[in-house]
């Protein structure tokens, strides 16, 4: 299986690592992609952060090489994001000092790509899944959209665009207590920190249990 570099990847990402999904390493960089952003549940419904980037578009940028753009305070503003949406979930002020760090203005990570692999593996401890990420040698091109998710490539189908989205027989969203429950509607496959905050010790558990077997 294959799967893209993240941020704050969705809870359908991280059951494709759990698989054994190898994280594609040598693609270029693409705009509007969960590759820099991810959705979280705040009091006005569902939100996206974004991780600001310098990028030359009219060149093609291999994702490792893109760096972030601190020229935007995105740092404070994502954790006051994430303060004010999960400070009152049952197990944010047990997570909240482990993922603190990274949003504090002295770390300051390069790339997206650094960002990103001290996140996810952060995430896959703090769920209690073994951190066996693995990365692609080599560049493999996308199989057609209507065959990716049977060829195991779901580097454009884990997507928040509808036109890519394809039906994931791999992958059944769970649905568990939200913050927002009494006045919001469920959001399905959100970041997987909105699952960590209010599912806490469980939230592996939930990940692994979402990952139907392969035929």
């Amino acid at each position: 299986m294959l799967v893209t570099t993240a941020y704050l990847g969705n809870i359908q990402y991280f059951g494709k690592l759990a698989a054994g999904a190898r994280i594609e390493a040598h693609e270029n960089f693409q705009k509007q992609t969960y590759r820099n952003r991810a959705e979280v549940m705040t009091a006005a419904g569902v939100r996206t952060l974004s991780v600001p980037v310098e990028w030359d578009h009219r060149t093609k940028m291999p994702i490792r090489a893109v760096r972030i753009d601190y020229k935007l305070p995105w740092q404070r503003e994502h954790w006051r994001t994430l303060q004010a949406a999960y400070s009152a979930a049952p197990y944010f002020d047990h997570y909240a000092e482990k993922l603190a760090p990274f949003y504090d203005s002295a770390y300051r990570p390069q790339t997206l790509w650094q960002l990103n692999e001290a996140l996810t593996r952060l995430l896959l401890e703090l769920f209690g899944l073994p951190d066996t990420l693995r990365f692609t040698e080599a560049y493999r091109p996308p199989v057609p959209p209507d065959e990716a998710v049977r060829a195991g490539d779901f580097r454009e189908v884990i997507s928040h665009k509808p036109r890519l989205k394809r039906p994931d027989p791999t992958f059944s969203a769970p649905e568990y207590y939200q913050v927002f429950a009494d006045r919001i509607p469920f959001a399905p496959n959100l970041s997987a920190v909105d699952l960590l905050f209010c599912e806490g010790p469980g939230a592996g558990r939930i990940i692994r249990e979402s990952v139907a077997a392969r035929e």
